[in-house]
């Protein structure tokens, strides 16, 4: 069930003394040299300060904390947002780098280093908050639901259980065996586990980072084999790996408190990404870029365009298909 302000605000006054506060947080990663995301034809990485200032005021405007931003450019985020008003603005940490042995040209390079924030968030982070990692290209549509983030709290995580959309995309077998491969032994029950939202106690965000660390040593080996790359590949075989010792892991998908439209994608339809709390738009980025220009963040503004987009995409779909079906049919004879 989803809860509006001033719904959320009540609940969460009558439950104060056993919710703790939330640090949402995410990565911008200043890179000149390998650019943007392979989602993305923008190749310019200030682009990732432009979403996550639409994010910070999706955030605000649901009375949510303002965002953290870790970045290893601390000043020239600053600049970006220099042209906007402060009181829009999201909290800018230095992110701290250790080695990350891994080639500039590894795909979704820039992404490998919010295993930097969550060792840093693990470190700072007091006892009674919970730590939610969002990526930046997304907005906050609705107050997430209170039942979720006691959940969350007691259990230890709430992650993004996505097995059901890449495993059908390139295979289970093979997303398996990478999965394995990364956690170092085979596996009762592998499950992928999307980047774009996690929400946990730094106690578990320390267990996680502490397996994680295994994992991503293995990684760095394996990926010439691997057909899955970033952070997604490692944290999932970490939360695998974790929920085989008896960790209960909440599926934040089945709240509906994130979901990842693809534009033109049938995965689900419209109506169910409608009541989502969060939206994650990765191949819609500029469009969160944009909204980024007005002064306040509108959701029915967002949602409009998000529309449109999708019907867009449903029509590339269909002249795919009818293309393809067009080379594949015999020719006629003369």
């Amino acid at each position: 069930m989803s809860i509006e302000l001033s719904e959320l605000s009540r609940i969460m006054g009558r439950h104060r003394a056993r919710l703790p506060s939330i640090h949402p947080c995410a990565l911008v990663y200043l890179d000149g040299v390998t650019g943007g995301s392979p989602n993305s034809s923008n190749r310019d990485p200030r682009a990732y300060v432009r979403q996550a200032l639409c994010l910070n005021k999706s955030l605000l405007r649901l009375g949510m904390p303002r965002l953290n931003v870790y970045t290893n450019e601390p000043d020239g985020v600053r600049n970006v947002l220099a042209g906007s008003p402060d009181r829009s603005h999201p909290v800018v940490h230095a992110l701290t780098i250790g080695g990350l042995n891994l080639p500039d040209s590894t795909p979704f390079y820039a992404t490998h280093f919010k295993f930097h924030l969550m060792m840093q968030a693990a470190r700072t982070l007091p006892g009674d908050t919970l730590f939610l990692l969002l990526d930046t290209d997304m907005a906050a549509m609705r107050a997430l639901d209170v039942g979720l983030v006691e959940r969350c709290a007691r259990l230890g995580v709430g992650a993004f259980d996505i097995s059901d959309q890449v495993f059908p995309c390139y295979g289970s077998a093979r997303v398996i065996a990478d999965i394995e491969a990364v956690a170092g032994r085979r596996l009762q029950n592998p499950r992928w586990y999307g980047g774009e939202f996690l929400l946990c106690t730094p106690h578990f965000l320390a267990r996680l980072v502490a397996c994680a660390k295994a994992c991503f040593d293995r990684y760095t080996v394996q990926i010439p084999q691997l057909c899955q790359h970033g952070d997604e590949a490692f944290v999932s075989a970490a939360l695998s790996l974790l929920a085989e010792k008896g960790q209960s892991i909440v599926d934040v998908g089945a709240y509906q408190a994130v979901g990842r439209h693809w534009p033109g994608n049938t995965h689900r339809n419209l109506y169910w990404f409608s009541r989502c709390a969060f939206l994650h738009l990765p191949g819609s980025k500029s469009v969160i870029e944009r909204q980024a220009r007005f002064e306040e963040f509108d959701p029915a503004r967002l949602w409009r365009t998000v529309c449109a987009q999708h019907r867009k995409g449903q029509l590339r779909w269909v002249l795919k298909l009818l293309l393809a079906k067009g080379m594949k049919s015999p020719k006629l004879r003369e």
